[in-house]
């Protein structure tokens, strides 16, 4: 990549000043860690914005920009847990422990760790989730497509293991249904 690539792919050109690519860098790896901490964690869209960051990485590089914030570790995560409601809990837990200690650093290599994790994560937090839940989801079928951004409230999740009303089913159900559609689009 030579200079002139990397401030297009920035949106600047090359008459601008160093601060202000320094700027725009910063607000582009800003615009996606934003992204990774709000919105649900959806493997092939944050995917997507991992590449971002790579891009932004080697923009970085090529106009010689050092990122704002320190390069921060991963934080320890906890097991996936062995019933239902630890897989629940732990994955709740780890995301809230990464999107905590990412908003420390807008390095795009540190993000793109970060990324990865929260992609790799939720693959097999969904796996998990479909084999457990297969019991308590009982007779219950979801047979619309979900949008992958209707994510379940983890609370109200946790609140349905234990039930045995037809709500619960339901919502496990249709949580069953979005995360087979997501897993289903990995595979493809």
């Amino acid at each position: 990549m030579d200079k002139g690539t990397a401030l297009t792919l920035l949106g600047l050109n090359d008459t601008i000043e160093q601060e202000e690519i320094m700027e725009r860098l910063d607000a582009e790896a800003f615009a996606v860690r934003d992204h990774f901490m709000r919105q649900p964690v959806i493997p092939t869209l944050f995917r997507s914005r991992v590449n971002r960051l790579v891009e932004l990485s080697d923009v970085g590089r090529v106009l010689d920009v050092k990122p704002l914030g320190a390069p921060v570790d991963l934080p320890i995560l906890l097991p996936s847990g062995e019933n239902f409601v630890l897989l629940v809990r732990n994955h709740v837990e780890n995301i809230r422990r990464l999107r905590t200690t990412m908003a420390a650093t807008l390095d795009p290599d540190v993000l793109v760790r970060f990324g990865n994790t929260l992609c790799n994560l939720q693959v097999r937090y969904m796996e998990q989730f479909l084999a457990l839940s297969l019991d308590i989801a009982g007779e219950a079928v979801h047979e619309m497509p979900v949008p992958a951004r209707e994510e379940a409230d983890w609370q109200q999740l946790l609140e349905s293991i234990g039930s045995s009303e037809k709500w619960a089913e339901t919502l496990i159900a249709k949580e069953r249904a979005r995360m087979a559609q997501m897993l289903e689009r990995e595979v493809s």
